[in-house]
This record gives structure tokens, C-alpha cells and sequence, in this order.
């Protein structure tokens, strides 16, 4: 944990001394019966595969539906039961999907303390079998599991990461929504058990439905994204620009369009072969995605070029990140096998709404045609847009170094 701020040292090894002792306090309190053993082994069993279905959504937040399960144990099992069957599921996932070794220590922590508060919520209105009183307080167990696994979830975030909780991401509606509506199955679970064990068949088809929707984010992320580079790809990028442009002319806000291209990648194919080039593409990406600010949107807008929107952004603004971008492509440093390093620049072009373009295509044209004029002037800079008729090219800058000969 040497990687971690103190703070968030201090606060994992809480967590783990009090599921520790939460754990051992409820196996003493309430031995496991030997007459549960048959479902806390389907629940072993169910909960270790759930374990290993990751869903991991475009904010970079993971959702499993090993909720039910552990959720379900919470409330039909004794502890014991419960610390064996969080344990071994995160134990496999773990000999599967090596992580740091305090991450997912924190993780079973994190799931025992859970599962044994909803459990004693539970217990306080068990009578045996379902009725109005057992719905109350499998639900009050159900908002306190998913409450405090998010709770603890996003402190840890804050602390290890220095980032506000609010941006933590899991005291999110969708987060919060999502594992309600998978503690939900779970106690659904529950209560048809304490009614009739055949009836829970019947959880397998809501599960199934909450795992696709689990989904469908990330499989509308890809339709939005550029497979090689993972930035924005064209289509998603022009609905947001031309979105962009329309709130710009309505409350007269400025916006800039940029164009990147990279020079002279024949050559780095020629040379070094396809995949080379591949690698630069994405290196470039890497160092476009670095330079940007939070709310720009950068896309691969072809093979070689990179498009860039920027609300709010003026010609001088706009100009300083291209030039951000231009120095962060330039240093650059790929060795490949032969033990050459390839060079990497980039040329681009600025245009500024609306005196540039009054549409996201005239824009893209403008900053294209605005690309055209650094490469003629040498490539490796950053020009803005200048109507073809003007004697003179803007630029920000023209390196004294030696310019490849253009092709």
C-alpha cells in the first residue's frame, strides 16, 4: 500500500480491523447451522461465477451481480456462512485477475460489513416467512447494504485519488440505482425462499434482464468510440459539434475546431512496417488526449488526422492547446526492435466559429485548409485559419530545426 496517501492507508486498514472484527464478533454471536449448509453452498456456488462476470461501464466503474447473492446470504444465512461465501468469491476472482493485493482485501472488507449490517437490519423483523413486516425490513436491509458499500466505496476513492466525493462516482444515481435494483432481485429472492424455494426460479429472469442492461452503456460507448485509439470517432463527434455550434449561435459563445495530422506516416509505414505506424497512431492519440482540457472532445477524424471541439474556447485559447498538442507529439519517444526511434509531428489547423465557419463542416474545412498551410510552411506547427487570399499565413510558431522534405 506504499502507493497510497497516508490517509487512505489509514482508512483501508480501519476497514479491514472492523470487518475483521465485525466477522469474527458475528460467527461467535450466531454459529453457522448445519442445516443451512445445503444453500449457503448454491449461494457459494452462484455468487463465485457472478464474481467473474465484470461489467465495466464507460466511466470506469464495475458492476457485478454478485450483489444478489451476497445480498441473499446476508439475509437467510448466519454470518459464518456469509464471510465464507465473500471470501471465496473474491478469492477466485482474484487467482483469475491478479490485482493489488489491498484493493481487493478491500473489496471483501467492504461486501462482509455490508452483508452483515443488512443481515442484522433483517433479523429484526424475521419471523420465518414472508409477510408485510419481513418486506419493511428486507428492504431497510437492502438500503443499508447498497448505502454503505457506496459509502465506503467512494471515501476510499476520495482519499487514495485527492478527488472531491461528489466525483467519486459511486454516491452516483445511476451507480446507487443500479445496485438497488440488483439488491432488489436479491431480496426478491429472499422472501420467495422464506415462502416457497420453488418460486426462486423465477429471480433468473430478472437477473438476466438487469446483466444485459448492465451492458448496453458500454456497448454505446463502442458505437461512439474509435476502436485503435479509443477517442470519439466521427459520427459521434459531429452530432456533438453540430449540437456545439448550435448552442454557440444561440447564446453567442465562441467555439474552435481543430485539426491534427500526422506527419509523414507513409513514411513510418514504409519504414517500419503497418504496425509501427498503428502504435505512433495511437501514441499520438495518447498525447492529444493528454493536451486537451476536461470538456474538449477529441476524435479520430481519419487515418492520420485527429479533430478536436472546443466550446467555449476563443482563437487565442484554442491556438495554446494546439500548440500543447503539437509539443506533446513531438516528444514523443517510440525504440522499436531495429533500434531506430521514429519521429512524430504533427500539423494543425485552427478555425474559430463563426468568423472561420458558421456550420461544424465549414469549420472542419477551415481547420483542415488551415492544416494544409503548416505543412507548406514546413510541417511540425500550428497555423490558423486565413482566407486564400490574405498575403500572409497566422502562425504560432515555425521551429528553427530541419524540416523533412514534404510529400
Amino acid at each position: 500500500m506504499s502507493d497510497l496517501p497516508r490517509v487512505a492507508r489509514l482508512y483501508v486498514v480501519a476497514v479491514l480491523l472492523a470487518a475483521l472484527i465485525a466477522g469474527m464478533a458475528g460467527v461467535l454471536l450466531a454459529p453457522p447451522r448445519l442445516a443451512l449448509a445445503p444453500i449457503a453452498l448454491l449461494l457459494l456456488l452462484c455468487a463465485t461465477i457472478a464474481q467473474q462476470f465484470k461489467v465495466k461501464s464507460p466511466k470506469h466503474q464495475s458492476y457485478y451481480t454478485t450483489t444478489i447473492f451476497f445480498f441473499a446470504a446476508a439475509t437467510l444465512l448466519h454470518p459464518g456462512y456469509v464471510v465464507v461465501i465473500v471470501l471465496v468469491a473474491h478469492a477466485v476472482e482474484w487467482l483469475r485477475v491478479r490485482t493489488r493485493w489491498y484493493i481487493q482485501a478491500f473489496n471483501m472488507a467492504n461486501f462482509l460489513l455490508c452483508s452483515i449490517a443488512a443481515g442484522a437490519i433483517f433479523g429484526l423483523g424475521e419471523s420465518g416467512h414472508a409477510n408485510g413486516r419481513a418486506v419493511l425490513f428486507a428492504a431497510l436491509a437492502g438500503v443499508a447494504f447498497v448505502g454503505l458499500n457506496h459509502l465506503l466505496t467512494a471515501l476510499v476513492i476520495t482519499w487514495a485519488r485527492g478527488v472531491r466525493i461528489s466525483r467519486a462516482g459511486t454516491l452516483d444515481w445511476e451507480n446507487v440505482g443500479t445496485d438497488l435494483a440488483l439488491m432488489s432481485v436479491g431480496a426478491l429472492g429472499s422472501l420467495l425462499w422464506l415462502t416457497n424455494p420453488w418460486l426462486v426460479p423465477l429471480c433468473i429472469g430478472p437477473l438476466f434482464l438487469i446483466y444485459r442492461s448492465l451492458l448496453v452503456p458500454s456497448l454505446r460507448e463502442q458505437a461512439r468510440t474509435d476502436p485503435k485509439t479509443e477517442l470519439a470517432n466521427m459520427k459521434h463527434w459531429n452530432q456533438l459539434a453540430q449540437a456545439e455550434v448550435e448552442r454557440a449561435r444561440r447564446f453567442g459563445r465562441p467555439l474552435s475546431v481543430v485539426l491534427a495530422d500526422f506527419d509523414l506516416l507513409r513514411d513510418v509505414n514504409n519504414r517500419h512496417g503497418h504496425l509501427v505506424g498503428d502504435l505512433m497512431i495511437r501514441r499520438v492519440a495518447d498525447a492529444i488526449r493528454a493536451a486537451v482540457r476536461e470538456y474538449d472532445v477529441p476524435a479520430r477524424f481519419g487515418g492520420d488526422e485527429f479533430a478536436i471541439l472546443m466550446p467555449e474556447t476563443t482563437l487565442a485559447e484554442a491556438m495554446a492547446v494546439a500548440e500543447r498538442i503539437r509539443r506533446g507529439v513531438e516528444s514523443i519517444v517510440l525504440n522499436i526492435a531495429d533500434g531506430s526511434s521514429p519521429a512524430a509531428t504533427v500539423s494543425v489547423g485552427v478555425a474559430l466559429f463563426p468568423g472561420h465557419g458558421r456550420t461544424a463542416s465549414d469549420l472542419l474545412a477551415a481547420a483542415d485548409r488551415a492544416v494544409y498551410q503548416a505543412k507548406a510552411l514546413g510541417r511540425n506547427r500550428v497555423c490558423a485559419f486565413a482566407d486564400p487570399d490574405a498575403e500572409s499565413l497566422r502562425l504560432i510558431r515555425i521551429p528553427t530545426a530541419a524540416r523533412r522534405e514534404a510529400s
